[in-house]
């Protein structure tokens, strides 16, 4: 299942992309000459609106039967047969391999999904903690 990022970080970057790129063409309607602050609006506006459709096509991670993937840029999974350690600290969702450590941020998971992701957590925590238990 995909779980998406919330409504308030997708807006702000919608909105900081809109600003920007207003700001940088009205900047280049009106002056005459083209100066490098200009262009910098402009760059600027692309990138937060690229980035906005980037992460609301994209979703903020996706968990499957045999791996967890958060889409960043670059894009970082962790295969759930290898996972070591699940915990919860300080509004972070840690998972840990031998070699690798994926984080995902409560508070920037969508509200109406962090129910079902808390409760695939306590599940996928209780088995790993099961699974300990029985190899000490």
């Amino acid at each position: 299942m995909k779980y998406s990022f919330t409504t308030k970080k997708l807006a702000l970057n919608l909105i900081l992309g809109c600003i920007w790129t207003f700001l940088g063409i009205s900047k280049l309607l009106t002056s005459p000459e083209l100066q490098l602050l200009d262009s910098l609006f402009l760059f600027l506006g692309i990138f937060y609106l690229s980035y906005f459709l980037y992460e609301y096509v994209k979703k903020y991670f996706e968990v499957t039967s045999e791996k967890i993937t958060v889409f960043s840029i670059p894009a970082k999974e962790v295969n759930l047969s290898e996972l070591v350690e699940a915990k919860y600290y300080a509004d972070d969702y840690t998972f840990k391999t031998a070699g690798k450590t994926l984080k995902i941020i409560k508070s920037q998971i969508k509200k109406s999904q962090r129910d079902e992701f808390d409760h695939f957590f306590n599940r996928l925590k209780d088995k790993l903690d099961q699974q300990n238990a029985v190899s000490m």
